[in-house]
């Protein structure tokens, strides 16, 4: 499996304890891409970054997982987000951006579009979340919509999270317009009942039906309760919950690399539920996005 992940990766500031901030690289797209490398798939990440010393040691940590980065683009001009993450005591988390600089926002303007459209149809799949969406200008958005459209006329499957932050856009109309707009052209899709209360949908079956009635779509409701709808068909899923919560970042990121990589494997739905929700689970022990790689147990996770 040779999937592209699209989005930003950023400079994590994660409080570990009272004001002692741990540095790392994260952004919920290239979660997903670490996480699916680590499992075994060719990954590879398209995004942008500054040309600064935390950038350098950004691409160092790529290559540290096995992303390939042939598709990152090095900007003279400007430099990687940073984000910082103040955790709740239940484990949920408060998020503090500082983006405005970020490379990865006009990633499309600044590279060849025929040379990554050339290169985009040979995947055999592409994630990308409502994060990704919210970063980009019309322009880069435009342009992002027209290789999608070009990566579904060449049977690439479109994976799609959420992933609703709704601080990231002007308004919350703005926010649901494009989320849906660009998930109809996804052919799994993944959100969470956060994603839905800030969307303010209330009936998740009737938003369903009305617009992925074709799709698969994965639902996590929260606390190991998941939803699955199948081409119309509904079916609830009651996981083992039963897990001390550090830190919640990164948990649906991890989940979602975990189902992809199972499911593209031909794998049982319930089976790629279980192990993707190991996955999250563990995320979730400790601080931080990426577990550490003598945690991570590719068994579990995986077939």
């Amino acid at each position: 499996m040779h999937i592209c992940s699209i989005g930003e990766c950023m400079i994590e500031l994660a409080n570990s304890d009272k004001n002692n901030y741990i540095l790392g690289y994260a952004g919920d797209t290239a979660n997903t891409a670490i996480y699916l490398s680590r499992l075994g798939a060719k990954s590879t990440y398209f995004t942008a970054v500054g040309r600064d010393k935390l950038s350098q040691k950004m691409i160092s940590f790529f290559k540290s997982e096995k992303l390939l980065i042939d598709n990152v683009y090095l900007d003279n001009k400007k430099t990687s987000g940073l984000y910082l993450i103040q955790n709740k005591n239940n484990g949920e988390k408060n998020f503090f951006y500082w983006r405005k600089n970020s490379a990865a926002r006009s990633y499309f303007e600044n590279i060849n579009f025929d040379t990554i459209s050339k290169k985009i149809i040979k995947f055999d799949a592409l994630y990308f979340s409502g994060i990704t969406l919210s970063i980009y200008d019309s322009k880069n958005l435009n342009l992002f919509s027209r290789l999608l459209s070009l990566a579904k006329k060449n049977d690439v499957k479109i994976y799609f999270d959420f992933n609703v932050r709704l601080n990231n856009w002007k308004n919350k109309k703005i926010a649901k317009e494009k989320i849906v707009k660009f998930s109809k052209m996804s052919d799994i899709l993944f959100f969470s009942n956060e994603d839905l209360i800030n969307l303010n949908i209330r009936n998740y079956k009737n938003f369903i039906l009305k617009h992925y009635k074709k799709k698969l779509v994965i639902y996590r409701l929260g606390n190991g309760k998941i939803v699955i709808c199948d081409k119309g068909e509904f079916i609830e899923y009651n996981l083992d919950f039963k897990n001390k919560v550090k830190d919640t970042t990164g948990c649906g990121d991890a989940f979602n690399a975990s189902f992809v990589y199972n499911f593209n494997k031909k794998n049982k739905i319930i089976d790629c539920l279980n192990m993707a929700h190991k996955l999250g689970k563990d995320v979730a022990k400790t601080r931080g996005a990426i577990i550490k790689k003598e945690n991570f147990n590719l068994h579990y996770y995986a077939v």
